[in-house]
């Protein structure tokens, strides 16, 4: 009888120590899954952020500086590095008083501003025209620089307008004393030909005197200049925009009767100015490009 319950006295313990071990052995298994489940969360979420840092390093790189966009006030528009680098040198060189540069650059990127009209001063371009200086556009080729007063030129300022004509690429400008969007005092308008003149044109003209409203006054100088670069010279009088006749105009017929008139040039005999009957009487002695921002443009006379 000792002998059995010796016996099973050691099974009982056998099957205590066996369960001890199952125990210990799941407890460990249990552990080490746990482990390995926490290893791979952290390795998931190190995947997402090195996924989310490449995201955005991947984005600015893309982001070329070319096309980068610069973020302007409430009311401006946003710019790319591109547009800022056009209207800093068209900046410089209408302040420098350089036209064909200024025409040249407007030519090649004046198509890049699409709101009008528009300001471009300290380094932001803005929906509105505020008071004091800056560049102003009307049109993608009509551009204004100078002082601003009321929304309207006010003070020194150059106005130029680019054409794409068929004998050659041209610009207009007007230059000097404004008030109230007009040119008003000293100034001088004109127009040149800067590439692509083929034929035998004038390819420049400057009208210089006193302005009124746009229109001209009292004495004025004209010259004009061909292809081959002569410049003849002529001073005579207008009255709001239009000649006024004295004994120094010649009175002739044409072959067909028509009367026309013309004006030697300044101690040149074989220089003559001519105009028939009809547009001595026009007021053609203006500014050439007026500002009206109404009308959401500027046009060329």
């Amino acid at each position: 009888m000792n002998f059995d319950g010796n016996k099973a006295r050691r099974e009982e313990n056998i099957r205590i120590g066996v369960t001890i071990a199952l125990v210990s052995l799941l407890m460990l298994l249990l552990s080490v899954a746990g482990t390995i489940r926490n290893s791979k969360e952290v390795q998931n979420k190190d995947k997402q952020l090195k996924k989310s840092e490449l995201s955005q390093i991947q984005e600015k790189e893309i982001q070329a500086p070319e096309t980068a966009v610069i973020e302007m006030a409430d009311t401006g528009i946003s710019l790319t590095a591109a547009n800022r680098e056009f209207l800093e040198g068209l900046n410089g060189r209408l302040k420098d008083g350089d036209l064909e540069g200024a025409a040249r650059l407007i030519e090649a990127n004046g198509d890049s501003i699409a709101e009008f009209p528009c300001m471009y001063s300290e380094e932001m371009l803005i929906r509105e025209i505020k008071d004091g200086t800056g560049i102003v556009f009307l049109k993608p080729t009509v551009v204004f620089y100078g002082d601003f007063k009321n929304g309207m030129p006010d003070g020194t300022v150059s106005a130029i307008s680019v054409l794409s004509l068929e004998e050659g690429k041209r610009y207009d400008y007007s230059y000097g004393s404004w008030k109230n969007g007009k040119m008003n005092g000293s100034g001088e308008c004109g127009y040149r030909y800067y590439d692509g003149v083929t034929q035998d044109i004038t390819v420049k003209t400057s009208k210089n005197g006193m302005f009124q409203d746009d229109l001209m006054q009292g004495d004025i100088t004209y010259s004009s200049t061909n292809r081959q670069g002569e410049t003849a010279v002529w001073q005579f009088q207008v009255k709001d925009g239009v000649i006024v006749l004295n004994d120094r105009w010649i009175k002739e017929t044409d072959a067909k009767g028509a009367v026309i008139y013309k004006l030697l040039a300044n101690g040149e005999k074989d220089h003559a100015y001519a105009l028939s009957e009809r547009a001595i009487g026009e007021d053609r002695w203006r500014n050439l490009i007026s500002f009206s921002q109404i009308e959401g443009g500027g046009t060329s006379q």
